[in-house]
């Protein structure tokens, strides 16, 4: 019933395994996992793409569709974000627990997540809101196009400058 548990079951330190400890962050549970950034591109890939098609429902003004891509949108900002949290920073951030520079970029992109995904999911919310009636004036679409402006920023942040520093451990 709860899979989800054991996905990543065959990664897991193994006490007294000394070859798995080389990938796991010190003081954690946590797993280097030489996929997770091409992993990470490909959810910045289909957030983005999932954005665009809400645009494409703007254009049109099918407020119905706008409404299920935003949520799909929400859906998968909301699994990209948990997803780091879980397994990039908390990694990261005891992989770099002496180098105060790393630490402060790790931190630094953790609060910009924290702020794009707060105002992302309060549009989307708004929008969503029973008896709200998208008005599709400069307003709206300032806010919308600022949403889609803060998620390429940000991915393009990470992958430029975030994501270089995931590396495995050293022994």
């Amino acid at each position: 019933m709860f899979g989800f548990k054991d996905r990543d079951k065959d990664n897991q330190k193994k006490s007294g395994d000394e070859s798995t400890q080389a990938l796991v962050a010190p003081g954690t549970e946590i797993s280097y996992k030489p996929s997770l950034i091409d992993k990470y591109g490909q959810d910045h890939e289909n957030i983005l793409a999932i954005f665009n098609e809400s645009l494409s429902a703007v254009q049109n003004a099918d407020s119905k569709n706008l409404l299920v891509k935003l949520r799909d949108l929400q859906i998968a900002l909301r699994k990209h974000l948990l997803d780091e949290e879980l397994n990039l920073y908390i990694y990261l951030r005891h992989c770099y627990t002496h180098d105060k520079p790393k630490q402060e970029v790790i931190n630094k992109f953790k609060r910009r997540s924290k702020k794009v995904g707060t105002e992302t999911f309060g549009f989307i919310s708004k929008l969503s809101a029973e008896g709200y009636s998208i008005n599709y004036d400069d307003k709206f679409f300032s806010e919308l196009l600022g949403i889609g402006n803060m998620l390429e920023h940000l991915m393009q942040a990470e992958e430029n400058l975030l994501y270089p520093i995931y590396k495995r451990p050293a022994l």
